[in-house]
């Protein structure tokens, strides 16, 4: 399995959030145009990086290491990670099966992709981390199936949840999409946060402007603190990972309040 962006994908990104061209990236950094857009073409270059990183608010050790990162396999009994169609990429839904208590976290882009995946006999739930298309595509399916549905507005508005044994709390994410919501989940044997766009393995999602943003790295920093360092995220695109790890590995470290 590879991550979902690679370190061109992460630096587009910042780009295209803060309004920074490659000229103005040169005149900051001294690094000429042409290497630059070398680098941005996928030709790492740790001097360019180095070089560039500050001015994007991106951590450079992170930003060099991203290539070679890929965080460890994590299997929790009762998790499964679905995949789901998403053009030439792939979606994730989650599934959480623990004690009778079984969970849905997002619904893929398909409008009944998720049924050909997730048996509707005993699930309890569908819970939405944000309503972008890829993420809620089989709602109406499994609305239609009895399925009780919970938005992330509704999450949000509730803010704790009781499944059984199972503990939810709903913590706000907006800045990829808003409103967005994560879900922190104890009882199982280790803290699940289902994490939507907000972040992935070594990487975030994308945001429309500079101060959405901003409001994603303030959400990120908000959730990070509740969280136990053994916590597993979740996220709606490429593998799981850690807190931890993406505290040692991911480029947006600065928008976590933190930095290698």
């Amino acid at each position: 399995m590879s991550l979902e962006d690679d370190f061109t994908d992460v630096i587009a990104k910042v780009m295209r959030r803060l309004g920074t061209s490659v000229t103005a990236l040169s005149e900051v950094s001294g690094i000429l145009v042409g290497e630059i857009e070398v680098f941005l073409g996928g030709g790492m270059n740790e001097s360019v990086a180095r070089a560039i990183s500050p001015a994007l608010g991106l951590d450079a050790n992170a930003l060099i290491a991203l290539p070679g990162y890929l965080p460890k396999p994590v299997e929790i009994p009762g998790v499964r990670r679905i995949e789901l169609p998403f053009g030439k990429w792939i979606v994730n839904a989650w599934e959480v099966d623990h004690d009778n208590i079984r969970l849905l976290f997002d619904a893929g882009l398909g409008e009944r992709d998720i049924l050909g995946k997730v048996s509707t006999q005993g699930l309890d739930a569908l819970l939405i981390t944000h309503a972008h298309p890829d993420h809620i595509g089989g709602v109406a399916a499994l609305a239609a199936a009895g399925i009780k549905v919970i938005s992330e507005t509704k999450a949000l508005a509730t803010g704790r949840f009781s499944f059984g044994s199972l503990e939810l709390e709903a913590v706000d994410l907006s800045g990829h999409c808003t409103p967005a919501t994560g879900y922190f989940i104890n009882g199982l044997s280790r803290q699940i946060f289902v994490a939507g766009d907000a972040i992935f393995a070594g990487s975030m999602g994308a945001c429309k402007t500079r101060e959405a943003y901003e409001l994603a790295g303030s959400n990120l920093r908000t959730a990070f603190a509740k969280a136990e360092p053994a916590c597993i995220i979740l996220p709606g695109h490429g593998p799981a990972t850690t807190i931890a790890e993406e505290l040692a590995s991911n480029p947006f470290l600065p928008c976590f309040g933190w930095s290698s």
